[in-house]
C-alpha cells in the first residue's frame, strides 16, 4: 500500500468524503434551521467514514492497532452528542 501515490490511496478518498460531510454539517449547524432530521443522517455518515478512515490508515501504514469485531461495534449505539 505504501507504493500507491497519496491521491490514489483509499484513505485519501475517504478523507475527501469526510471533509464534504463535515462541511455540510457545519453549514446546517450554522443555518437558521439546524433540525435533527437534517443532522442525524450526516452524523451517522460522519461516524462511519471516521471509523473507516482509521481502519484504512491502520492498514496502509501498518500501525498494528487491534479493533473489536464488527459485531461488538454494532451492538453499541454510538453517542453522537
Amino acid at each position: 500500500m505504501q507504493n500507491l501515490p497519496t491521491e490514489d490511496r483509499p484513505s485519501t478518498k475517504i478523507l475527501e468524503d469526510l471533509i464534504q460531510v463535515r462541511k455540510r454539517l457545519v453549514a446546517i449547524e450554522g443555518s437558521d434551521e439546524p433540525f435533527i432530521k437534517k443532522l442525524k443522517p450526516l452524523l451517522k455518515k460522519d461516524f462511519f467514514l471516521s471509523h473507516a478512515l482509521i481502519k484504512f490508515l491502520n492498514y496502509e501504514n501498518d500501525y498494528g492497532i487491534k479493533f473489536p469485531d464488527e459485531d461488538e461495534l454494532e451492538e453499541e449505539d454510538p453517542v453522537l452528542f
